[in-house]
């Protein structure tokens, strides 16, 4: 399905961003290899987008294909012993909660965080550990193998995990799209899964705190005990406003849509957090969310 000029911000979590030049849903990787041919037909870009939670789009949009994965993308099942397959484009609250209804433990980390397993993998999504805060948790850790389509010569490839370059919210997979993924778990009561769900899931409860449209974090931590957050905070930037824009008065790495804000209201509060920790830190903060 293609509609033509449409706005972006119906599509992100900011609810910011102009028009793309299509918006195309495809269900298959067939689907996938004839919207970039479009794309390309039309001398366009083209870019994968899931979810949009960790995507700023700027206000005069994208002047190519957006491609958003579903049907055969959202499938999952669970394989022999303790392996799930998902599809590239099932949200991570689908996966949480299948995997704990199978009594298949592991992935529980990912209890609500906003996004798909697509962006999750991209990114190497993770979260810091509920016994041990030192130690991270990533999507990594269970990943057996992903399915990928290799945009240099458009063929379908399986990439085992062990070969993927992950590292801090990086996979090194820029020249792929995800397709879906193997993910390797390991058996226990399902009450004992449910129960972890709810600890990450109240561990994240400040995030309703926030109330407003948003996008998580603008920048990836710099150093495990040094926070982007805490660095901007001690800034004195908490509350800031640019427009219908600010840095949210609840974690300072986040900045909120106060109800119109525009990319432009955006952009210019992330400078603003750079300029000033760069200033008083000498820490050059190095962006999470992706700018289109």
């Amino acid at each position: 399905m293609l509609r033509y000029n449409e706005s972006l911000s119906l599509h992100t979590s900011f609810h910011i961003g102009g028009p793309a030049y299509c918006w195309a849903e495809v269900e298959s990787p067939e689907g996938i290899l004839e919207v970039i041919s479009l794309a390309e037909s039309k001398n366009k870009k083209f870019i994968i987008v899931g979810k949009g939670t960790n995507l700023l789009v700027r206000d005069e949009g994208f002047d190519g294909a957006v491609i958003h994965l579903a049907g055969y993308f959202e499938k999952i099942e669970k394989e022999s012993g303790e392996i799930i397959r998902s599809g590239a484009g099932n949200s991570l609250a689908k996966l949480v909660k299948y995997a704990s209804s199978k009594g298949l433990r592991g992935c529980e980390f990912l209890a609500g965080v906003p996004g798909n397993v697509g962006g999750a993998i991209f990114m190497n999504a993770g979260v810091r550990s509920l016994e041990n805060p030192a130690v991270f948790i990533e999507i990594k850790d269970i990943i057996l193998d992903v399915e990928v389509l290799d945009l240099k010569d458009k063929k379908i490839k399986t990439l085992s995990g062990k070969d993927i370059d992950f590292k801090y919210r990086s996979s090194g997979l820029d020249k792929k799209i995800i397709l879906g993924a193997r993910l390797k778990l390991e058996k226990c009561k399902k009450e004992d899964a449910k129960d972890k769900i709810k600890a990450f899931n109240k561990k994240r409860d400040w995030l309703a705190k926030i109330g407003f449209p948003n996008a998580g974090s603008i920048f990836k931590n710099p150093e495990s005990d040094k926070s982007a957050g805490m660095l901007i905070e001690s800034c004195g930037l908490k509350g800031k406003r640019i427009g219908m824009a600010e840095i949210s008065k609840v974690h300072a790495n986040i900045i909120v849509n106060l109800g119109k804000a525009t990319a432009k209201d955006v952009l210019g509060l992330i400078d603003l957090a750079r300029t000033s920790v760069k200033q008083k830190f000498g820490i050059e903060l190095e962006l999470e969310l992706k700018l289109i």
